[in-house]
Protein backbone atom coordinates (compact mmCIF):
# COMPACT_ATOMS: atom_id res chain seq x y z
CA UNK A 1 0.00 0.00 0.00
CA UNK A 2 3.09 2.34 0.87
CA UNK A 3 4.80 1.71 -1.91
CA UNK A 4 1.29 2.31 -4.31
CA UNK A 5 1.27 5.58 -2.31
CA UNK A 6 4.76 6.60 -3.21
CA UNK A 7 4.31 5.73 -6.97
CA UNK A 8 0.91 8.09 -7.00
CA UNK A 9 1.98 10.64 -4.63
CA UNK A 10 1.55 13.55 -6.55
CA UNK A 11 -1.74 12.43 -7.99
CA UNK A 12 -3.26 12.11 -4.00
CA UNK A 13 -1.55 15.61 -3.24
CA UNK A 14 1.35 14.04 -1.29
CA UNK A 15 4.32 16.46 -2.20
CA UNK A 16 6.04 16.92 0.79
CA UNK A 17 6.08 15.50 4.54
CA UNK A 18 4.29 18.08 5.60
CA UNK A 19 1.26 17.02 3.64
CA UNK A 20 1.39 14.37 5.84
CA UNK A 21 1.02 15.75 8.77
CA UNK A 22 4.83 15.50 9.79
CA UNK A 23 5.79 18.94 10.53
CA UNK A 24 6.45 21.86 13.48
CA UNK A 25 5.87 22.21 16.29
CA UNK A 26 6.40 18.40 17.30
CA UNK A 27 6.89 17.97 20.71
CA UNK A 28 3.77 20.30 21.97
CA UNK A 29 0.81 18.35 20.36
CA UNK A 30 2.80 15.33 20.76
CA UNK A 31 2.45 15.76 24.88
CA UNK A 32 -0.60 17.29 24.12
CA UNK A 33 -2.01 14.07 22.89
CA UNK A 34 -0.21 12.14 25.72
CA UNK A 35 -2.35 14.78 27.75
CA UNK A 36 -5.04 13.15 25.85
CA UNK A 37 -4.42 9.97 26.34
CA UNK A 38 -4.43 10.47 30.21
CA UNK A 39 -7.51 12.07 30.11
CA UNK A 40 -9.49 9.13 27.86
CA UNK A 41 -7.93 5.90 30.15
CA UNK A 42 -8.11 7.80 33.36
CA UNK A 43 -11.58 8.91 33.01
CA UNK A 44 -12.69 5.35 31.53
CA UNK A 45 -11.66 4.24 35.25
CA UNK A 46 -14.07 6.70 36.52
CA UNK A 47 -17.26 5.93 34.82
CA UNK A 48 -16.50 2.05 34.51
CA UNK A 49 -14.33 0.88 37.97
CA UNK A 50 -14.48 -3.00 36.26
CA UNK A 51 -12.04 -1.90 34.09
CA UNK A 52 -9.70 -2.05 36.31
CA UNK A 53 -10.43 -5.86 37.11
CA UNK A 54 -10.12 -8.19 40.46
CA UNK A 55 -7.22 -6.21 42.01
CA UNK A 56 -6.44 -7.22 45.74
CA UNK A 57 -3.25 -4.65 46.19
CA UNK A 58 -2.20 -1.77 44.90
CA UNK A 59 -1.60 -1.91 41.01
CA UNK A 60 1.41 -1.94 39.76
CA UNK A 61 2.95 -2.00 36.54
CA UNK A 62 3.58 -5.20 34.26
CA UNK A 63 7.23 -5.95 34.79
CA UNK A 64 11.15 -5.12 34.29
CA UNK A 65 11.96 -2.51 32.33
CA UNK A 66 13.04 -4.32 29.63
CA UNK A 67 9.15 -4.88 29.06
CA UNK A 68 8.19 -1.36 29.62
CA UNK A 69 10.55 -0.56 26.81
CA UNK A 70 9.03 -3.61 24.94
CA UNK A 71 5.42 -1.90 25.13
CA UNK A 72 6.78 1.50 24.60
CA UNK A 73 8.14 0.28 21.37
CA UNK A 74 5.03 -1.54 20.24
CA UNK A 75 2.84 1.35 21.12
CA UNK A 76 5.31 3.82 19.18
CA UNK A 77 5.25 1.79 16.02
CA UNK A 78 1.54 0.83 15.97
CA UNK A 79 0.71 4.67 16.71
CA UNK A 80 3.55 5.73 14.14
CA UNK A 81 2.00 3.11 11.09
CA UNK A 82 -1.14 3.47 11.87
CA UNK A 83 -1.51 7.03 11.71
CA UNK A 84 0.46 7.92 8.77
CA UNK A 85 -2.04 5.73 6.78
CA UNK A 86 -5.24 6.67 8.46
CA UNK A 87 -4.85 9.79 9.31
CA UNK A 88 -1.90 11.51 7.18
CA UNK A 89 -2.67 9.65 3.65
CA UNK A 90 -6.06 8.37 4.09
CA UNK A 91 -7.93 11.21 6.14
CA UNK A 92 -5.37 13.61 4.23
CA UNK A 93 -6.74 12.35 0.92
CA UNK A 94 -10.38 12.56 1.75
CA UNK A 95 -10.07 16.01 2.85
CA UNK A 96 -9.29 17.29 -0.52
CA UNK A 97 -11.80 15.42 -2.12
CA UNK A 98 -15.02 15.28 -0.23
CA UNK A 99 -15.00 17.26 2.49
CA UNK A 100 -14.25 17.55 6.25
CA UNK A 101 -17.13 15.86 7.88
CA UNK A 102 -17.77 13.42 4.73
CA UNK A 103 -14.30 12.94 4.94
CA UNK A 104 -13.66 11.97 8.65
CA UNK A 105 -17.24 9.32 8.77
CA UNK A 106 -15.29 7.52 5.62
CA UNK A 107 -12.06 7.32 7.42
CA UNK A 108 -12.98 6.64 10.66
CA UNK A 109 -15.29 3.47 8.95
CA UNK A 110 -11.97 2.26 7.30
CA UNK A 111 -10.29 2.39 11.04
CA UNK A 112 -12.80 0.54 12.41
CA UNK A 113 -12.84 -2.08 9.78
CA UNK A 114 -8.96 -3.02 9.66
CA UNK A 115 -8.90 -3.76 13.47
CA UNK A 116 -11.27 -6.92 12.14
CA UNK A 117 -8.95 -8.42 9.85
CA UNK A 118 -8.11 -11.36 11.43
CA UNK A 119 -3.95 -11.63 10.99
CA UNK A 120 -4.13 -15.19 12.37
CA UNK A 121 -6.53 -17.26 10.62
CA UNK A 122 -7.43 -20.05 11.92
CA UNK A 123 -6.75 -23.05 9.32
CA UNK A 124 -3.77 -21.21 8.48
CA UNK A 125 -1.24 -23.95 9.18
CA UNK A 126 -3.38 -26.34 6.65
CA UNK A 127 -2.86 -23.80 3.77
CA UNK A 128 -0.06 -24.94 1.08
CA UNK A 129 2.35 -22.52 -0.68
CA UNK A 130 0.45 -22.26 -4.50
CA UNK A 131 -0.50 -19.42 -6.90
CA UNK A 132 -3.57 -19.59 -4.63
CA UNK A 133 -2.75 -19.66 -1.08
CA UNK A 134 -2.36 -15.53 -0.70
CA UNK A 135 -6.32 -15.29 -1.84
CA UNK A 136 -6.97 -17.84 0.75
CA UNK A 137 -5.66 -16.47 3.05
CA UNK A 138 -6.73 -13.20 2.37
CA UNK A 139 -10.19 -14.48 2.24
CA UNK A 140 -9.40 -16.06 5.89
CA UNK A 141 -8.73 -12.51 7.20
CA UNK A 142 -11.54 -10.77 6.39
CA UNK A 143 -14.12 -13.45 7.14
CA UNK A 144 -14.44 -11.38 10.47
CA UNK A 145 -15.46 -8.17 8.19
CA UNK A 146 -17.88 -10.20 5.92
CA UNK A 147 -19.45 -11.80 8.94
CA UNK A 148 -20.28 -8.71 10.32
CA UNK A 149 -18.82 -8.92 13.56
CA UNK A 150 -17.84 -4.58 13.67
CA UNK A 151 -21.59 -3.99 13.68
CA UNK A 152 -20.94 -3.81 17.87
CA UNK A 153 -19.73 -2.15 20.64
CA UNK A 154 -16.10 -3.19 19.87
CA UNK A 155 -16.58 -1.45 16.15
CA UNK A 156 -18.87 1.82 17.44
CA UNK A 157 -16.12 2.39 20.12
CA UNK A 158 -13.06 2.11 17.42
CA UNK A 159 -15.22 4.46 14.99
CA UNK A 160 -15.64 7.00 17.49
CA UNK A 161 -11.50 6.49 17.87
CA UNK A 162 -11.26 7.30 14.67
CA UNK A 163 -13.35 10.23 15.02
CA UNK A 164 -11.39 11.88 17.74
CA UNK A 165 -8.06 10.54 15.84
CA UNK A 166 -9.45 12.24 13.10
CA UNK A 167 -10.55 16.11 14.18
CA UNK A 168 -7.34 16.19 16.55
CA UNK A 169 -5.28 15.45 12.60
CA UNK A 170 -7.19 18.25 11.24
CA UNK A 171 -6.96 20.63 14.27
CA UNK A 172 -3.52 22.02 12.53
CA UNK A 173 -3.27 19.67 10.17
CA UNK A 174 -0.56 17.86 12.59
CA UNK A 175 -0.39 14.19 12.91
CA UNK A 176 1.82 14.27 16.21
CA UNK A 177 -1.59 15.21 18.25
CA UNK A 178 -3.10 11.69 16.78
CA UNK A 179 0.24 9.35 17.26
CA UNK A 180 0.22 10.57 20.80
CA UNK A 181 -2.74 10.22 21.59
CA UNK A 182 -2.98 6.67 19.98
CA UNK A 183 0.50 5.92 21.49
CA UNK A 184 -0.42 7.08 24.48
CA UNK A 185 -3.78 4.97 24.76
CA UNK A 186 -1.81 1.91 23.94
CA UNK A 187 0.96 2.30 25.95
CA UNK A 188 -1.11 3.38 29.49
CA UNK A 189 -3.62 -0.36 28.43
CA UNK A 190 -0.69 -2.20 27.81
CA UNK A 191 1.79 -1.53 30.30
CA UNK A 192 -0.09 -2.30 33.86
CA UNK A 193 -1.07 -5.64 34.93
CA UNK A 194 -4.02 -4.28 36.25
CA UNK A 195 -6.17 -3.17 33.27
CA UNK A 196 -7.93 -5.10 31.20
CA UNK A 197 -8.16 -3.90 27.62
CA UNK A 198 -11.01 -6.05 25.88
CA UNK A 199 -13.18 -3.97 28.52
CA UNK A 200 -12.32 -0.79 27.00
CA UNK A 201 -13.29 -1.87 23.93
CA UNK A 202 -16.36 -3.95 24.87
CA UNK A 203 -18.08 -1.44 27.31
CA UNK A 204 -20.80 0.71 26.25
CA UNK A 205 -19.72 3.51 28.91
CA UNK A 206 -16.60 3.85 26.72
CA UNK A 207 -18.35 5.20 23.67
CA UNK A 208 -19.89 7.70 25.66
CA UNK A 209 -16.26 8.58 27.14
CA UNK A 210 -14.69 9.01 23.24
CA UNK A 211 -18.08 11.03 22.07
CA UNK A 212 -17.40 13.78 25.13
CA UNK A 213 -13.77 14.01 23.93
CA UNK A 214 -14.44 14.20 20.77
CA UNK A 215 -17.05 16.49 20.79
CA UNK A 216 -14.86 18.83 23.43
CA UNK A 217 -11.76 18.83 20.75
CA UNK A 218 -14.05 19.75 17.56
CA UNK A 219 -15.23 23.05 19.48
CA UNK A 220 -12.39 23.60 19.81
CA UNK A 221 -11.11 22.45 16.68
CA UNK A 222 -14.31 25.06 15.37
CA UNK A 223 -13.98 28.14 17.58
CA UNK A 224 -10.31 28.67 17.12
CA UNK A 225 -10.07 27.45 13.33
CA UNK A 226 -13.23 28.77 11.42
CA UNK A 227 -15.10 27.32 9.27
CA UNK A 228 -12.73 25.24 6.44
CA UNK A 229 -12.35 26.82 3.37
CA UNK A 230 -11.15 25.56 -0.32
CA UNK A 231 -12.23 24.40 -3.68
CA UNK A 232 -12.07 20.25 -3.09
CA UNK A 233 -10.17 18.43 -5.48
CA UNK A 234 -11.72 15.38 -6.41
CA UNK A 235 -8.55 13.47 -7.67
CA UNK A 236 -10.35 10.23 -8.53
CA UNK A 237 -12.76 11.68 -10.77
Amino acid sequence: MLAGVFLFRKRLGLYRWEDIGFKRPVFRPLLYGLGWAIGIVGFSFVIEPDILGNISRFPQATGSIEDSLKIFSKAAAVALIEEVMMRGILLGVFLRSIGELPALVASSGVFALSHFLNNQPQNYPDFHLNLGSGFRVLLEMFQPVLRLEWISIQGLILFLLGLLLGIAYINGKNIWQPIGIHGGIVFLVHSQSWIEPERLLSDSKESVILVIFSAILWIFYRKYSGKSKGKLNVFFL
